[in-house]
């Protein structure tokens, strides 16, 4: 295991830093305090370790990192994906908050965490693992939420090739909070085999969604996936047809929580390379890329367009606050919040 800090030059002078960590099987990730935003993963081949692939879409260099409306790989905060209208009330107490997606409130608001400079803490090398603590405090009432959040992030990689993502909170007053990870994958990479998102395996092990209006806010039902396109239960590959018909954005309901089995999968028919997700949250979103960009200037001078990522983004339910049959995002003051992710990377699928 190995790590190296470094600080990043940048056209308006922050203060970010990049922080890469390579195990002892040539599986590495590098990251920067810049909204806790993966740059690159990369993944060997099967047999040739020193043959890689970086399997994540990203920014081609940090001004664009900096000058980007979208969520690469980033960390997504207070609260992850839709609120509709951009309102919710806490104990009959009212809030307002930016309306970045009118009239709703997307990811975070205007300047979500994902844009936010995240201080190292501290930086854990183990013979096995590397662990590096990010943290930033949200202040009260920043985009509208209520209390000072103290946030922490722990990402982690090991010999065991996973990467392990740990989101913790507490606050001083009653809010709701719903962290997640963005990372935008591509397991075809960014060498000969680089495509769209065709050509990709994805399972999902979830019996029903959140159904969701045209707005992509949820109604509050919950639907049964089965004799739907949005059954993925058995391995299912992504097809032009698929892809041509919408796609899938929406939220897939677990039943498991215990991070013993993997609730997802997604690998390339072309690299092998993949992931297997578990989770201890109560839901997991499925974006096909179906609202990129036509065109993106990527990294190695790759053009990204629509449909040339797939995020799986585990998570509480999108708008959950303003449904009771929704599993509660509130954090009630001292009270401690934890989100784990486990990324089981694969290159023998």
């Amino acid at each position: 295991m190995k790590v190296k800090v470094e600080k990043i030059d940048n056209p308006s002078e922050l203060n970010i830093e990049s922080v890469e960590v390579h195990n002892d099987n040539n599986f590495s990730f590098k990251f920067y305090t810049y909204g806790g935003y993966i740059h690159e993963l990369n993944i060997p081949y099967l047999h040739q370790e020193n043959k890689t692939e970086d399997v994540l879409l990203g920014y081609g260099n940090v001004d664009g990192i900096l000058e980007s409306n979208g969520y690469f790989n980033s960390i997504i905060g207070r609260v992850a994906n839709r609120i509709g209208n951009a309102k919710f009330s806490i104990d009959n107490h009212n809030y307002q908050l930016y309306q970045n997606a009118p009239p709703n409130h997307l990811h975070g608001g205007k300047v979500g965490f994902n844009k936010k400079i995240w201080e190292i803490d501290n930086i854990k090398e183990e013979d096995s693992s590397i662990k590096c603590t990010l943290s930033y405090l949200s202040a009260h009432m920043e985009e509208g939420y209520p209390g000072n959040l103290n946030c922490s992030v722990i990402y982690e990689l090991n010999n065991n090739n996973e990467l392990l993502i740990a989101f913790q909170a507490s606050t001083d007053q009653d809010t709701i909070v719903n962290l997640t990870n963005h990372n935008y994958w591509n397991f075809h990479g960014h060498g000969d085999q680089y495509d769209n998102n065709e050509d990709h395996i994805i399972n999902i092990n979830s019996l029903s969604i959140c159904e969701t209006d045209a707005q992509s806010i949820p109604t509050g039902k919950i639907l049964e996936v089965k004799g739907t396109k949005f059954d993925l239960n058995k391995e299912f590959l992504i097809n032009s047809n698929f892809l041509n018909s919408g796609g899938i954005d929406h939220n897939y309901v677990l039943d498991d929580q215990s991070m013993t089995q993997p609730v997802a999968k997604i690998y390339s028919k072309k690299t092998r390379m993949g992931v297997e997700y578990f989770t201890n949250q109560e839901g997991i979103q499925v974006y096909t890329g179906n609202m990129m960009l036509n065109k993106y200037i990527g990294k190695y001078n790759k053009s990204y367009g629509i449909q040339y990522g797939i995020c799986l983004e585990p998570q509480n339910y999108p708008d959950s606050m303003n449904h009771l049959n929704f599993p509660s995002p509130i954090l009630r003051k001292n009270q401690n919040y934890l989100s784990k992710i486990k990324i089981k990377l694969r290159n023998n699928f």
